[in-house]
């Protein structure tokens, strides 16, 4: 199934709990809400898609995008996979103005967002909105003042040395350099749930694996050299013997969802992680289906299986595969019957 990446901007107006909503004024779903914004132009980041499609919907400048939910979405024809921001307008003096696209805007209090039908991609994300406390940071300063009276010590009581501070440097938090001052604990929170995800994930290596090593390092003490990685072959496995047409893939049991140890799923953003564990179900089936037609013997070698307990057993196999596999003849040359007259490389 096609995914259509799309981003979306949620303003909030200033000095209230209201969030800006535009009413679809075309297609088959006419007339339902959803927030402004659009798909992602080539080479374009999802903040400047809602910089852009805000500027061309609602002829406003957006600012301080915080990524904070992705909203994953099966549509009869495609999936749906958008990033949602909150953001601010750069003028607050700027109005809105609606386009010919859509049939009204309307500025909508937070616990008043089911009171209009909504796309149905977007009521996961309704409900999430209105579960949300309405708390806000920016006015704590009768916070820190409760704050600095409590920790302010008798007069009475003699001064302790101060403490010599450690060099260390303090390591940077998810929301350094972020401004979340207009949101509320629980939304500030969903920012910095979403920057762990994403710090998570670009940790996550696509190659060179502690996994993948191991299994290369036995491939090489059974004397299986001439290896590939990433050959560009469907699915790009991590470790190729074109010769062979072996293709290895080193699979985390984590990300690609092990049938053998049934890994946990996070219990936080649900429908987000389902959607991304089945789409790489779907691609590493697809990717074995095609080296199949193709004529290559596709491996799949799961993370819990190169234990300590199970990775002997587990090499065996692969290597008396890689074995059995054997090296594709390189093609001959076509055997041109004489015909008296010289060849043509050969000028007589």
């Amino acid at each position: 199934m096609k995914t259509v990446h799309v981003a979306a901007g949620i303003i909030r107006k200033e000095g209230s709990d209201e969030l800006l909503a535009v009413q679809r004024g075309y297609g088959n779903m006419q007339g339902l809400w959803e927030f402004p914004g659009g798909k992602l132009m080539r080479g374009e980041t999802p903040e400047d898609a809602v910089r852009r499609e805000l500027m061309e919907e609602l002829q406003v400048k957006v600012t301080n995008l915080r990524d904070f939910y992705t909203v994953e979405y099966d549509y009869p024809d495609f999936h749906l996979s958008m990033e949602c921001y909150y953001c601010s307008l750069a003028d607050e003096s700027d109005e809105p103005q609606k386009h010919d696209r859509q049939l009204d805007i309307r500025w909508i209090p937070r616990t008043s967002l089911a009171t209009v039908e909504w796309m149905p991609a977007d009521k996961g994300l309704i409900d999430a909105l209105i579960e949300l406390k309405e708390d806000r940071l920016e006015a704590n300063g009768t916070a820190n003042d409760a704050e600095a009276t409590t920790n302010d010590e008798p007069a009475s009581r003699p001064k302790r040395a101060p403490k010599r501070r450690s060099k260390k440097r303090p390591k940077p938090g998810l929301l350094d350099g972020i401004d979340t001052s207009d949101l509320s604990a629980d939304e500030r929170e969903l920012v910095r749930r979403r920057a762990a995800i994403k710090k998570s994930m670009k940790g996550n290596k696509r190659a060179n694996t502690k996994p993948e090593l191991l299994v290369r390092q036995r491939l090489r003490a059974a004397g299986l050299t001439g290896y590939r990685l990433e050959w560009k072959v469907p699915g790009k496995p991590d470790i190729a013997f074109p010769g062979r047409k072996i293709a290895i893939f080193v699979n985390g049991c984590f990300w690609h969802r092990c049938p053998k140890c049934n890994p946990s799923q996070p219990k936080r953003n649900v429908e987000f992680w389902e959607a991304k564990f089945r789409r790489n179900v779907e691609r590493d089936r697809a990717a074995i289906n095609a080296l199949t037609q193709m004529g290559w013997t596709p491996i799949t070698i799961w993370e819990c299986e190169l234990k300590k307990d199970r990775i002997d057993a587990t090499m065996e196999k692969v290597i008396e595969q890689v074995r059995a596999a054997e090296p594709q003849r390189k093609g001959r040359a076509v055997h041109t019957p004489h015909t008296g007259k010289p060849h043509p490389r050969h000028k007589p």
